[in-house]
C-alpha cells in the first residue's frame, strides 16, 4: 500500500478551506458535524454517472494514468472528470472532495 505524502502547510490550509465552508472554527467543531449530519453532507454531494467511477479510483489511491487506462479513457479525460466534480461540489481540492465524502458515510 501506498501512502500520501502531503506538506503540513497544504493540511493546514486544506483543513481551513473545509472549516470555512462549513461555518466553523475548529477542527474537532468540524468532525462533529460531519459525523452527526451524513443526510445534509451526502445531499450536498454531486457525481455524474463516470465521475463516480473516477471518484471511486481516486479513492483508491490510483493515479490519473491508472485511472485512465482502468476506464478506457485518456488522461486528460480524467483530469476533466476531476474538475468537473470539483465545480460541481464546490470545492477547491481533491482532499476537500474527499472529506467531505467520508463526512457524509454514504456509499456511492
Amino acid at each position: 500500500m501506498r501512502k500520501l505524502i502531503i506538506g503540513k502547510w497544504t493540511l493546514y490550509k486544506s483543513l481551513y478551506k473545509i472549516r470555512k465552508s462549513l461555518g466553523v472554527r475548529s477542527t474537532l467543531e468540524m468532525l462533529h458535524i460531519l459525523q452527526a449530519t451524513p443526510e445534509n453532507a451526502a445531499s450536498s454531494l454531486r457525481f455524474s454517472p463516470r465521475g463516480k467511477e473516477v471518484f471511486m479510483l481516486i479513492m483508491e489511491g490510483l493515479t490519473n494514468k491508472r485511472i485512465a487506462e482502468r476506464l478506457g479513457i485518456g488522461v486528460s479525460g480524467v483530469k476533466r472528470h476531476k474538475e468537473k466534480m470539483l465545480i460541481q461540489n464546490d470545492c477547491a481540492t481533491m482532499l476537500e472532495l474527499i472529506a467531505r465524502h467520508r463526512g457524509s458515510m454514504v456509499a456511492l
